[in-house]
């Protein structure tokens, strides 16, 4: 099975759950980069609510994920303070800031090569066993978006597309299906799991960067957690092999 999306930054759950449920994480990052996505920005939890942690980056017309670049008044070590401001309270602080640090403070100068460093040490944190995998390494020379897709699961290997829910209103499953890939909904958001959070007067909120999980769990604490989450969906929920 795979999951392909375009390469997040500390990533949310959602995304962390892929890496115990497939073979293959496919990176998405031949598309062109847009505002107001997760591939340089997530959320954390402060005293004050719920705020971006965002990497500055300059655009350009058109330009690719994979050629975006970290603009240079990036400031690592203040995105690692505030980290810290954030969740000081929680008991394995220290624990995410061990993966977290040498990542931030890497000086990388490519935006999906900060995310890619970034995914790898979280999945390593986590014991996950997925493939990650760079779309643009594939070489695929596609325009449809649907046959490209395909063509991504056909290089993996994978004949399963595991996708999320937010992908039901344009993923053409009756296209797919006719080119060998079957589509799996993962429906993470409607099961988001709930756990002793920082600041819980604020109340629960959901759908955070994998940062605010492993400060009140710990990286063994949130693999536990996303393997119980996907262990009970695949046992009682899965739904079948997407027809429409």
């Amino acid at each position: 099975m795979i999951y392909i999306e375009q390469p997040p930054f500390a990533p949310w759950l959602g995304f962390c759950e892929a890496l115990f449920a497939c073979d293959t994480v496919a990176l998405y990052d031949d598309v062109p980069y847009t505002d107001g996505g997760y591939q340089n920005r997530n959320r954390i939890k402060t005293a004050d609510g719920v705020r971006w942690l965002t990497v500055a980056v300059t655009r350009a017309p058109g330009q690719l994920i994979r050629d975006t670049p970290i603009a240079a008044g990036f400031d690592a070590d203040l995105m690692l303070r505030t980290i810290r401001l954030a969740y000081a309270r929680t008991p394995h602080i220290d624990e995410a800031l061990h993966v977290l640090r040498p990542v931030l403070g890497a000086g990388h100068t490519w935006l999906v090569d900060l995310n890619l460093d970034l995914l790898t040490h979280i999945r390593a944190a986590l014991g996950a066993p997925a493939r990650l995998q760079l779309t643009s390494e594939l070489r695929i020379d596609e325009a449809d978006r649907t046959r490209r897709l395909a063509a991504i699961c056909g290089a993996a290997g994978s004949k399963v597309l595991w996708a999320g829910s937010g992908t039901r209103t344009y993923l053409d499953t009756t296209a797919l299906a006719e080119h060998g890939v079957s589509v799996r909904w993962n429906e993470y958001a409607d099961r988001h799991p709930v756990y002793r959070q920082a600041w819980s007067r604020q109340g629960f909120a959901p759908n955070l960067s994998v940062i605010d999980t492993v400060c009140a769990l710990g990286w063994a604490g949130t693999a536990a957690l996303l393997r119980r989450g996907l262990a009970a969906y695949l046992q009682q929920y899965a739904p079948k092999e997407a027809t429409a």
